[in-house]
């Protein structure tokens, strides 16, 4: 059975690293994680990918019958163009109805991951299956709430910009709420890489635990629109790729990507980005609760000189000792 439950638990513990040893800012721990738990990453990413096949296979088929149409028939019509497009945004629309459910059901397993990568980027560590299961099982009705909105927010803002856009050509007003609907979206998006650390890692209700990441996503702007930017910088290296090479063989690096580390990889840096403002606004109003996990102390050369002093007294009296 020994086998069998380091397959299930991982493997408890690593050797002793002194208060020095530790890095001494987030970049360099992520670095660090990155580095020890690279093979790991493809697990999660697996465990994670199972609920997302239901999109995999959605996006496929939405695909195939775009690209089914007839496109010179369709264009060789009286305003053709014209309705080419209403062809294509119709299959845009259906595909983004479709999404919802396929979006929804992610949630449990995002929040399963988020604990792994919460301990993770803190260097704690974490029981692979067992770990994931636990904050699947104990996070799964705040996890869906996160997720079921999610799952509206590529609809309402086609929607919004197709029918705001519209009317906006012949009233101006009409951008106002089509600058809102867009800003609020932008904002959720800012604040999903704080939800699911927020709620594995802290007892909220679900209306303080929007409250608390939306305040925080706003307190910390720049840093959350850095925690995006970096998720998407391989997907911005491939394009570039793709201006060279041609962009077939970028699609099949693409979806190797996200099937073997993509999604892994971007809860990585989430939790990075969150532990770092959960030290600064939330642990330090929490009794008990630790600042800077993983991260060497401030006074961690005070403690080791004084260390090294009381070894070299220790020392000094051994050999006096052994002299009498």
């Amino acid at each position: 059975m020994g086998f069998f439950d380091r397959l299930y638990y991982g493997k408890a513990g690593k050797r002793d690293y002194s208060e020095m040893d530790m890095p001494k800012n987030r970049v360099s721990l992520f670095f660090l994680v990155l580095k020890d738990h690279l093979f790991d990453l493809i697990k999660v990413n697996l465990l994670q990918l199972v609920f997302w096949i239901p999109f995999i296979i959605w996006t496929y088929l939405n695909l195939m019958a775009i690209q089914s149409l007839d496109i010179a028939a369709v264009m060789g019509t009286e305003n053709g163009a014209a309705v080419l497009l209403s062809e294509i945004a119709s299959f845009v629309v259906m595909w983004l109805i479709g999404l919802v459910p396929c979006i929804a059901i992610t949630g449990p397993s995002s929040a399963g991951a988020a604990y792994i990568m919460r301990n993770w980027a803190r260097d704690q560590h974490a029981f692979l299956f067992s770990d994931f299961k636990d904050a699947f099982k104990g996070n799964w009705k705040q996890a869906l709430g996160v997720s079921v909105l999610t799952s509206f927010a590529p609809l309402l803002t086609y929607t919004a910009v197709a029918y705001y856009g519209q009317l906006a050509n012949s009233n101006l007003a009409m951008m106002l709420p089509l600058v809102l609907v867009v800003a609020v979206m932008m904002v959720w998006t800012l604040m999903l890489p704080l939800l699911y650390p927020m709620m594995i890692g802290y007892e909220l209700t679900f209306r303080n635990l929007i409250k608390n990441a939306l305040l925080m996503a706003v307190a910390c702007l720049p840093k959350m629109v850095l925690s995006r930017i970096i998720t998407f910088i391989p997907l911005a290296i491939l394009f570039v790729f793709g201006v060279y090479y041609g962009y077939g063989i970028v699609i099949v690096i693409m979806v190797l990507y996200y099937l073997l580390f993509g999604f892994a990889f971007s809860k990585l840096v989430y939790a990075s980005f969150a532990n770092g403002v959960f030290d600064k606004y939330l642990n330090p109003h929490i009794e008990g609760a630790q600042v800077g996990m993983g991260l060497r102390p401030d006074d961690a050369e005070l403690y080791d000189d004084l260390d090294d002093d009381e070894d070299e007294e220790d020392e000094e009296q051994e050999d006096e000792n052994d002299e009498e």
